[in-house]
């Protein structure tokens, strides 16, 4: 019995590091890809911006430019490298026969699946990390350059401004730039049953952590008498909205990180202001999350499909093919699913069911070619 058991604890053993070996190479050709990609893209957003720079300080803020545009694409392109560089990999150990060896050893699909999750874990890793601490203050950091870099580059949120309702008072804001500062604003107050109260307009305001502080201000009263009054030094209110509701739209929902959407979320439930956008940003990050694990899936199925029929380079010809597919079909999906109005889950998973589509397709690939094989 004990000879049983040390034998079965050096099967798992050995079946530990095959799974670590297989892993770790995984990992290294994801993270190869992820950079030369991330390389590549930046360079081109870099020479977009010189387009715009503006003097010599501009120029010398590039180089930091650059380090973020790395940073924010590493986050976007992590799907994509997850698909090549694990095909890559792969696609090296089935050319080397190693694959073949490993399986001959005992290396069956359940230690082939150990190796997804620790890979898939560790990526879900290094996404969940940028995607909510770095993106999101990266993404901020980048707008400041670029109004340095560029001439008169502030946010300007729509053609009309940016409405939003706390109750009963409506706040329009026409432009709003760094530090908390709103150029050109609107606010209307109405009462229970929607009758106009007041119209405040103010050149500018800035928020001091607890209350808008306004300047230029005029405010027009209807009820309960009709006044007319200019203040000639800063006005003062409190709002339930506060900076944090302007940033979100500036900065897009999207790149913000989970904790601040789920906090927006809540404040938005407050001020009556949800929307479906708000949640469907909420779905497509965990959708992402679960993005990695099902490429890491189906990179497996791809290299399957292909063994003693395609070469290593047609096998990442398929994945770039995937890849690429994913992110445009899952676009137009997103998008026609908005269009007709689709529950805001069934949209952000979208791109994930197109995926599991294309597994179940690999496996009955796999399946034929066996009973062919047979």
């Amino acid at each position: 019995t004990t000879d049983r058991v040390l034998k079965f604890l050096e099967y798992l053993n050995r079946m530990s590091i095959l799974t670590r070996y297989l892993s770790f190479h995984i990992l290294k050709n994801i993270l190869s890809v992820l950079m030369l990609l991330t390389v590549v893209f930046s360079i081109f957003s870099v020479l977009a911006e010189l387009e715009i720079v503006k003097g010599t300080d501009g120029i010398k803020l590039i180089p930091i430019f650059w380090l973020l545009e790395i940073l924010l694409l590493g986050y976007t392109l992590i799907p994509f490298a997850v698909l090549i560089g694990s095909v890559l990999g792969l696609s090296s150990f089935v050319s080397t026969n190693q694959l073949l060896i490993m399986q001959i050893s005992g290396f069956n699909a359940r230690y082939r699946m150990n190796s997804i999750i620790l890979v898939g874990i560790t990526i879900f890793a290094i996404s969940f990390v940028l995607g909510e601490f770095i993106v999101p203050v990266v993404k901020k950091f980048k707008a400041e350059i670029q109004l340095s870099i560029g001439e008169t580059r502030d946010f300007t949120l729509t053609d009309k401004g940016f409405w939003a309702r706390s109750h009963n008072i409506f706040f329009k804001v026409d432009t709003l730039q760094s530090n908390h500062t709103v150029i050109d604003v609107e606010l209307y107050e109405f009462n229970n049953e929607m009758e106009l109260l007041s119209i405040l307009t103010a050149d500018s305001g800035t928020h001091n952590g607890l209350a808008w502080v306004f300047e230029g201000v005029n405010v027009l009263t209807f009820k309960p008498e009709y006044s007319k009054k200019k203040y000639d030094s800063s006005f003062e209110k409190k709002l339930t909205i506060g900076p944090d509701i302007m940033e979100m739209i500036v900065h897009e929902q999207k790149d913000q990180s989970i904790f601040a959407l789920l906090a927006y979320l809540n404040l938005a439930k407050i001020t009556g202001q949800t929307s479906d956008d708000l949640y469907f940003n909420i779905f497509q990050k965990v959708g992402l999350w679960i993005d990695i694990f099902v490429l890491l899936v189906l990179s497996h199925f791809v290299v399957r499909a292909s063994l003693g029929r395609f070469s290593s380079s047609k096998n990442i010809i398929t994945a770039v093919c995937v890849g690429f597919g994913y992110f445009m079909i899952g676009k137009v999906l997103n998008q026609a699913g908005l269009v007709f109005s689709l529950p805001s889950v069934l949209v952000a998973f979208m791109p994930s069911m197109l995926l599991i589509i294309m597994i179940y397709i690999f496996t009955i690939v796999n399946f034929f070619m066996f009973y062919n094989v047979l």
